[in-house]
């Protein structure tokens, strides 16, 4: 009788359980999501390889005794040959109703065998519900005595461990077995590991113009961890058009642009290649028209942008004749444009310009600037624009220096001894007020010492005075011996 007691125990330990108000999910996952939501794995089967992800999503529903649940996830593999090679415990601890949600990721060896594995999960309810009656109160008289604890316990529960509440282990509340394969000839990467989707013309228009720049824009997501490095090929009917190496960050999305021009009439295909099978496509061909921009509905006018402007001099005499350069492109149908030319906001020339679609050009305007300053050159419809012109009187010289900087340059010795003189006299000026500014210690020295301070100051007014009279010789002297020009 012994015997059939014992073997009834461990039928009823090793039988699956199930919780009356639990429900439980145990899957297979391709990725780990942390809204709870899971993807499952495409074939629940890996190849012996580290790399690979082994990732068991756990869940469990409607745990929570007095909005709070704390789980414990044992996970036991077993190989072909029925000897564990992995063991892993998870915990979930959560204070309100939502579902204990557990990842368990396993990552295979090198040296495991090919054939079937098993992963048995046993759920442990770690929350001691008599306990929890028994220590925690729900009267207010009672929570008045310790506010503290209980305000941790019920807006946390962080001191559910020391109020007694859970047990170390729990009672088991859900089993569940998982199988999976491994594979030597099996890849870490799912089927549809990159997917190439959603191509389209960046103004999303198919009704292309000859000899306009084409912006192409395609999707490709990674739905693997590792990071993807692919080359892309566009083509149109199956003509190359244009490559790229591309590289797609793992579990993301990349927006690549591919450029190219149109360069004949006509109806094509387009549509894109890789240099590995891991790429699958969805909406990745794009078919469009080339016309001529008069067979064109999608121009309606001119759009002529000025690009840039540039003027030939930086200084200018009165009069003289400067040449603005303006840049211009018309990304419109063609069409004319009056561009004028303003110093100082007063207009001071004009040019007409007839440009076709996407056609490029430069023109030159020649004006003449008669307002002495800084003139503020600037063109229509682009105020940003600008360059300014200094003009003065006297004219220019032929390589536009400015004549004033000119002569200083020219008598530059000259300029040299004045400023040397000039800090002289202001030494001189310096000394004279400071002496000025001593005053005696007290009345005795004072009356005592104010002749000789007189005459002390006498004799460095007459050294001074010497000195000047001196160095005002010598700049004298090298002023005759330099040549007049």
């Amino acid at each position: 009788m012994r015997y059939v007691i014992i073997s009834v125990l461990i039928l009823l330990l090793f039988s699956p359980l199930v919780s009356a108000q639990g429900e439980f999910l145990f899957d297979l996952a391709a990725k780990s999501q942390s809204d709870g939501a899971y993807v499952k794995h495409w074939s629940a089967a890996y190849p012996p390889d580290p790399k690979a992800d082994i990732i068991v999503y756990s869940e469990a529903k409607n745990m929570a005794y007095k909005r709070l649940s704390a789980l414990g996830f044992v996970y036991a593999v077993y190989d072909p040959m029925d000897n564990i090679v992995a063991v892993e415990k998870i915990s979930s601890f959560k204070r309100s109703y939502d579902p204990n949600i557990v990842y368990y990721t396993l990552h295979p060896k090198d040296d495991w065998i090919e054939g079937i594995y098993k992963i048995k999960i046993v759920v442990f309810d770690m929350v001691d519900r008599e306990a929890y009656d028994e220590n925690v109160s729900s009267d207010p008289f009672a929570i008045g005595i310790n506010p503290d604890m209980y305000k941790t316990f019920y807006d946390t529960g962080a001191n559910a461990k020391d109020l007694g509440v859970l047990r170390e282990l729990g009672v088991p509340a859900a089993r569940a077995v998982l199988n999976f394969k491994i594979d030597k000839n099996i890849s870490i990467y799912p089927p549809d590991r990159l997917l190439l989707h959603d191509v389209r013309f960046v103004d999303d228009s198919t009704d292309r113009i000859i000899g306009e720049k084409l912006l192409i824009e395609v999707k490709i997501d990674n739905n693997y961890k590792d990071d993807a490095q692919i080359k892309l090929a566009m083509l149109v009917d199956n003509s190359l058009v244009s490559t790229k190496d591309v590289t797609v960050k793992g579990l993301s999305t990349s927006n690549i642009t591919f450029d190219a021009k149109a360069g004949k009439i006509g109806t094509f295909k387009l549509h894109f290649g890789a240099d590995t099978n891991d790429v699958k496509y969805r909406n990745a061909e794009l078919t469009f028209t080339i016309k001529n921009e008069t067979d064109s509905t999608r121009l309606e006018l001119p759009k002529i942008t000025i690009t840039g402007m540039n003027v030939n001099k930086e200084f200018a005499g009165v009069g003289d004749n400067v040449i603005v350069t303006v840049n211009l492109i018309n990304n419109g149908k063609t069409g004319n444009k009056t561009i004028t030319v303003y110093s100082n906001r007063e207009p001071i020339g004009s040019s007409e310009v007839e440009l076709p679609y996407l056609e490029e050009k430069s023109i030159e305007i020649p004006v003449t600037l008669k307002n002495t300053g800084i003139n503020k050159i600037t063109v229509s419809d682009a105020p940003a624009l600008f360059r300014n012109v200094f003009v003065q009187d006297g004219g220019t010289s032929a390589t536009g220096q400015n004549t004033v900087l000119t002569k200083v340059k020219e008598n530059s010795l000259k300029l040299s001894m004045v400023m040397v003189f000039l800090m002289f006299a202001g030494m001189l000026y310096y000394v004279r007020n400071k002496l000025k500014e001593e005053i005696p210690v007290n009345a005795l020295s004072q009356g005592i010492s104010n002749k000789p301070e007189e005459n002390k100051i006498s004799d460095i007014k007459i050294k001074l005075t010497n000195q000047v009279e001196i160095f005002s010789s010598k700049i004298k002297k090298i002023l005759k011996k330099k040549p007049r020009g």
